[in-house]
Formats: C-alpha cells, structure tokens, sequence
C-alpha cells in the first residue's frame, strides 16, 4: 500500500483499519508495521491511539476511526484520499 494519503483511496485505507482492528497478522512484526502505515498514512497525531485507546464520543470502529482522520486532516489543510 502507498504511504501517502493521496495514492490510497478510502477504501483501501479502511481496509487497512480493519485488519488492524481485526488483528489478522502471522507475527507481531507485521502488525507493528501495518500500525507503523497506519500513522504514516493518516499523519494524525494520536497515531495507534486512534485505533487502540478511542477518545470519548468517538465510535469504536473502523468506520469511526476512519471519521476521525478524514475530519483531522480536513481541519489541518491535509489533502485528502485519491477519488
């Protein structure tokens, strides 16, 4: 998957959020480095947080946490995912 937000498009960065969400990995290390894609890709300053320990009043989801970035970089004068 590209590390930059504007060569994924949501779809496929929500996919990633699931499996993190899912924990479908063979080893610890590939779950570090989809965690570590992740933060790359989303930018936001909670990083794993976002996914691990949700703030109050956020949805505890893939979909929430997807939400939640889309908001933060739009607030931040982030681009956006690719169309």
């Amino acid at each position: 998957m590209e590390n930059n937000v504007m060569n994924i498009t949501e779809n496929e960065f929500l996919s990633l959020i699931k499996k993190i969400f899912n924990g479908n990995f063979r080893t610890e290390e590939e779950e570090s480095e989809a965690i570590d894609e992740f933060e790359r890709i989303s930018e936001h300053p909670s990083g794993g947080d976002l996914i691990f320990y949700p703030e109050d009043g956020i949805e505890d989801s893939p979909e929430g946490v997807l939400e939640v970035v889309k908001e933060w970089r739009t607030k931040n004068g982030k681009p956006g995912f690719k169309k």
